[in-house]
C-alpha cells in the first residue's frame, strides 16, 4: 500500500510540474514582475520536485529498510518532509482541487508509514 500512495505522490509531482508549465507556455504569468514571476517559477518547480524525489525514495527504500537499517532515519525525513509539503499545499492553494488530492496522498501515505512503525 505504501509503494501505491509513494508512487501516486510521485505522479502528483509530475502533474504538478506540468501544471507549473501550462500558464507559462500560453503566457498566463507575463503580468507579473519579473522577480515575483521567477519567485513563483522556482517554488512550483521545486514543490512538484519534491513530491517526486520523496515519493519515488519512498517506493525505492521501502522493501529495503528491513535489511539496511541505516535507512530509517532518512525515511522517517522523507515521511515528515512529504506531510510538510502535503499540509502547506492545502494552506497555500485552499482552492486548489489538486492541492487536497496531494494533501490526501501525502497524509494517507504518512499515516500508514507511522502505523507499521518504520
Amino acid at each position: 500500500m505504501i509503494k501505491i500512495l509513494a508512487a501516486l505522490v510521485s505522479i502528483m509531482g509530475i502533474i504538478h510540474i506540468g501544471a507549473t508549465f501550462s500558464p507559462l507556455i500560453v503566457g498566463k504569468l507575463e503580468s507579473l514582475d519579473h522577480r515575483t514571476y521567477n519567485a513563483v517559477l522556482y517554488m512550483s518547480l521545486m514543490c512538484g520536485c519534491f513530491l517526486i524525489i520523496l515519493g519515488t525514495y519512498l517506493v525505492w527504500a521501502v522493501d529495503k529498510i528491513q535489511r539496511y537499517p541505516i535507512l530509517k532515519n532518512s525515511f522517517k525525513t522523507a515521511n515528515y518532509v512529504l506531510l510538510v509539503n502535503g499540509v502547506s499545499a492545502i494552506y497555500f492553494m485552499p482552492y486548489n482541487p489538486f492541492a487536497w488530492v496531494t494533501f490526501f496522498l501525502c497524509i494517507s501515505t504518512c499515516t500508514i508509514i507511522i502505523l507499521k512503525k518504520f
